[in-house]
């Protein structure tokens, strides 16, 4: 939930190759993804955002477009009401 959380608040977000966070991070898009394990790969993006503060906005703000059509919880809980009504063929 954080890596959502901090599209919705037009941040980018590094994180690892883990998980579902590369269901969630578009790399160069919304954020960047790292090899596990790596603490220089990231520290070597935070550096990046901060000398590029415009590729640091415009990241931001693609995460918090993908995040309000994503993750949206109205949507989340409209595509989970519609997988159990096909599953019981209503």
């Amino acid at each position: 939930m954080v890596a959502t959380e901090a599209m919705a608040c037009g941040k980018p977000v590094i994180a690892s190759r883990v998980g579902g966070l590369p269901d969630q991070i578009v790399d160069g898009f919304n954020g960047f993804l790292v090899p596990p394990r790596n603490p220089k790969a990231i520290a070597d993006r935070i550096l990046y955002l901060l000398e590029n503060p415009s590729e640091m906005r415009r990241m931001g703000l693609n995460g918090r477009v993908l995040a309000e059509r994503e993750f949206d919880i109205e949507k989340r809980v409209d595509r989970v009401v519609r997988l159990y009504k096909a599953l019981l063929g209503v």
